[in-house]
This record gives C-alpha cells, sequence and structure tokens, in this order.
C-alpha cells in the first residue's frame, strides 16, 4: 500500500473515530436520562423468573417519559398484576435501597438479588418450608422446574435454594449483557445516522477530498499521529452492569457530548454540501441524493464500530505506513488526551 493511499485511510479512520466518541457521548446520555440499563435488568428479572409475557406491558412511551422524570412507579410494576413475583421481588427493601427515589438499580449482585427472593417467598408463604414446597405454592411451573433442576438431589432447604437462584440469576445475566451490546450499538448506528445527515458527515465525499487534497490529508495524519501517541481516553459507554448515577451522570454525558460534537464540526464537513453543486433537474438531484445517502449510511455504520476499532485501526495504519509513535507499554503512565481539532476547510 503507497503512502497516498494509506494517508487517505488514515484521515478517514481519525474522522469515523472522532464521531464515533460522539456517538458514544449521546448514547450515554440518552442511556443515563431514560435509565435504559435499569430497563434492561427489569426485562431480564421477568425473563429469569419466567414472566417474559409481561414485558408488553411495561413498553411504550409514556413509561419511557416517567422515567425521565423520574416519577414514582416509573417503570410499572403495578402493571405486572399482584400476582407477578418480579414485581414483589424488585419491591424488596434490599432492591429499592440500592437506588434513588423514582429509579431503579442498573446493577443488582447475584448474592443480593437470591436474598431478596428467598426473603420475599418466605414473607409470604412462611418460614420452615422446604426449597420445593415454597416453590410449589408460587405456582410458576418452569420457575419450579429451573431451579429445582439446579438445587439437583442436594439439600431442599432455602439455602440450597438461594445458591440455585444466584447460579441461576447470573446465568440470565450474562445473556442480558449481550441483549444490551446488540441494542447500544444498534442506538449507536441510529445516532451516527442523526449526526451524519445533521453534519453532512459523508464518507464518500470525504474521502475524495482527502484524495485530492494534500494539505488537507497531511493534517488529518498528523492529528491521527498525536491521537494515537496520547492515547484512547477512558470509554465513554459504561458496561451494562455500572451503577446509575442519577440526573448528575446524565448532565455529565450531555456535556460530554456536546464537547465532542464541537471537536466534530471542526472536520472538514457540513452544508453546504458541494455534492448537489451544479445539480439541475429531478434525476441529477435523485443520483446526488442516493450518492449522499450511501455516504451517510457508511459513516454512521462506521460509529456504530466504536472508537475502540477505530483508535487500533489508526495505530494498524500508522505502522503500515511506517510512521507513528511507539505504543505506550502497560506499565507506563497513561498520557494526557488529546482533543480532536481540525481547521475547517469549508469553502
Amino acid at each position: 500500500m503507497t503512502s497516498h493511499y494509506a494517508d487517505v485511510l488514515i484521515g478517514l479512520s481519525y474522522t469515523f473515530l472522532a464521531v464515533s466518541l460522539l456517538c458514544a457521548a449521546t448514547r450515554e446520555a440518552i442511556a443515563s436520562l431514560f435509565q435504559t440499563r435499569a430497563k434492561v435488568l427489569l426485562d431480564g428479572v421477568l425473563t429469569l423468573l419466567h414472566e417474559p409475557d409481561h414485558k408488553s406491558r411495561l413498553r411504550g412511551i409514556l413509561p419511557s417519559l416517567s422515567r425521565l422524570l423520574r416519577r414514582h412507579g416509573g417503570f410499572g410494576l403495578d402493571k405486572l398484576g399482584s400476582a407477578s413475583l418480579t414485581a414483589e421481588v424488585m419491591r424488596h427493601p434490599l432492591i429499592t435501597g440500592m437506588a434513588q427515589r423514582g429509579r431503579m438499580p442498573s446493577y443488582i449482585p447475584s448474592q443480593i438479588f437470591a436474598r431478596a427472593f428467598v426473603s420475599t417467598l418466605t414473607a409470604k408463604y412462611g418460614k420452615g418450608k422446604t426449597a420445593a414446597m415454597l416453590l410449589e405454592q408460587v405456582g410458576n411451573e418452569g420457575l419450579t422446574r429451573t431451579l429445582l433442576a439446579i438445587m439437583g438431589e442436594g439439600p431442599d432447604d432455602v439455602a440450597a435454594l438461594e445458591a440455585a437462584v444466584r447460579i441461576w440469576y447470573d446465568t440470565v445475566m450474562e445473556r442480558i449483557s449481550g441483549w444490551y451490546k446488540r441494542r447500544s450499538q444498534f442506538v449507536l448506528f441510529l445516532v451516527g445516522l442523526f449526526y451524519a445527515v445533521a453534519m453532512n458527515i459523508d464518507a464518500l465525499q470525504l474521502s475524495q477530498r482527502l484524495w485530492k487534497d494534500d494539505a488537507l490529508r497531511d493534517s488529518m495524519v498528523e492529528k491521527a499521529e498525536q491521537i494515537r501517541a496520547a492515547g484512547l481516553p477512558p470509554p465513554l459507554v459504561q458496561p451494562p452492569d455500572a451503577v446509575a448515577s442519577g440526573a448528575s451522570s446524565a448532565l455529565a454525558q450531555a456535556a460530554v457530548a456536546q464537547a465532542k460534537a464541537k471537536d466534530v464540526q471542526q472536520l472538514p464537513i457540513g452544508w453546504p454540501s458541494s455534492r448537489f453543486d451544479g445539480v439541475d433537474g429531478a434525476w441529477p438531484f435523485v443520483i446526488a441524493l442516493a450518492m449522499a445517502l450511501v455516504g451517510w449510511v457508511a459513516t454512521a455504520f462506521a460509529a456504530s464500530l466504536g472508537s475502540p476499532f477505530w483508535f487500533d485501526g489508526i495505530g494498524w495504519l500508522l505502522a503500515l505506513r511506517g510512521t507513528g509513535a511507539k505504543p505506550a507499554s502497560e506499565t507506563a503512565a497513561a498520557p494526557p488526551s488529546v482533543t480532536i481539532t481540525l481547521p475547517s476547510l469549508r469553502k
């Protein structure tokens, strides 16, 4: 690969890195505002307690707005009905005490959930009963068979039941992490598409400018070398088991998103687009719009891959090009982050 090709790819990767950071900050702000992790966790509890049919009762715009406004009961546990074991367990003081009023914890340790589960059953059906007797009174065949299968031929007491709940909870939570990651990637794509259209981040048009404009290409390569030498900033998107910190977290992430938006605006992008210059007639306009749509979708897809992907890609391209700083060792202290700022080259 010649240096010219490599420089174009480095410039594109740097742009996608900046857009990915912006989308990640925006996604995190949305998750904090609407308490997405807590909602996904609640869906997971419904699944592990074999009440998946109740999920539809918690869907809709109004529940989302209630969570946004932090209204009491915003998660709609009352809609699950008085017979819902999920509602009873999630109302246990061990769980409600882990979150602020009007919110729900986004992460529950397995031992806390198991203790709340057993405490709920013993408080409702009485103490001194075996695990099989308690589960039989619940009246949930799927849950009963699952937990008894995990307990096996061992002791049939509440301690064994609590251990079985912990195992089952940890198993389902692994699946929930996969749900959250897939949902997050889809939201990142939608956020990336929004920014691509609103700010005209056309990957195809940008690649053409990088190919023709030597000054722009050299500038972006220089910035890519700087960001590679400084290291990738800490991840903006927290893992699904992170504990929500309330409105302050949402405001902080919104501020990060605003800062990243200012950085992205300094890239060689924006309206008006030269793609539509000199377009005369409906058919040429449709073709230009179709090409722009392809460029926007390409940018959105690139943003959904995440900033670590493009950061590693920049390092690989710089090594292939034969330039760039040597990556810092794992034991070295983390250097200060570099702000992504590029001169605007709009005409």
